[in-house]
């Protein structure tokens, strides 16, 4: 995988990952859309998933980010986006990017990422990452200034370090005084409550997002100003 702009991503968390097939979004969808399986020939047609990852990684990333961009940019593109309007953050302060590739460029279909073990061994075409799983990620960045500008992180191939075991969840909270199944049976069987956790299917992602768009309105609270904590990182 000797490929120009080649970068790998170290030990960061597999969000919605979308990988094992080509998806678009289809928002007609109710409630409020939802991300299919499709065709690679389909319009919109993508393997996608976003990854968590610590600040000090984010912060690396967006170095290369800013480094292939500074090496493609024409005198007419604009300055590369700043990290807050490449990045989301979550409640917890872990950053969350985004990797995809298309299912087809100029009318060729694009081979899927290669998913391997962690000894190398590569993994099955059905095989499903899922969320929480602990991976290492090889992207191409690819510069581009069109209606946005900014980097693809575009997904060549994944190595599975930990995966972790898809959990179904129940849509009820638990009753106290309810029967329970005995103690010598599989706990296995016993699902996550609603009540404790937020259910999100493996199959649902949420809306795309726009890299380089910035929000106006209210500013939020100074300690949670994503801006903030990274204006000195393109420094």
């Amino acid at each position: 995988m000797a490929e120009a702009n080649l970068h790998l991503i170290e030990r960061v968390e597999a969000l919605y990952p979308k990988l094992d097939q080509t998806y678009r979004y289809d928002k007609k969808i109710p409630p409020k859309g939802k991300t299919v399986p499709c065709g690679p020939t389909e319009d919109g047609a993508k393997f996608e998933m976003d990854f968590k990852m610590t600040e000090s990684q984010a912060k690396e990333l967006y170095s290369h980010m800013k480094a292939a961009y500074k090496d493609e940019a024409a005198k007419d593109w604009p300055d590369m986006p700043k990290p807050a309007e490449v990045f989301d953050k979550d409640d917890e302060g872990n950053f969350i990017g985004t990797v995809q590739l298309k299912g087809q460029f100029n009318g060729k279909l694009t081979d899927p990422p290669l998913i391997v073990d962690s000894n190398n061994k590569k993994l099955p075409p059905e095989f499903r990452l899922t969320t929480g799983s602990l991976v290492n990620l090889g992207v191409n960045l690819v510069p581009y200034s069109m209606s946005t500008n900014g980097v693809s992180l575009r997904i060549k191939a994944v190595q599975v370090i930990k995966l972790v075991e898809k959990k179904a969840h129940s849509p009820f909270a638990a009753v106290d005084d309810g029967w329970v199944i005995d103690d010598e049976d599989d706990p296995s069987t016993v699902f996550l409550s609603t009540a404790d956790t937020a259910p999100v299917e493996e199959d649902e992602v949420p809306a795309p997002k726009k890299v380089s768009k910035k929000t106006e309105g209210a500013a939020p609270p100074p300690d949670e100003d994503l801006a903030s904590i990274v204006d000195d990182w393109d420094d």
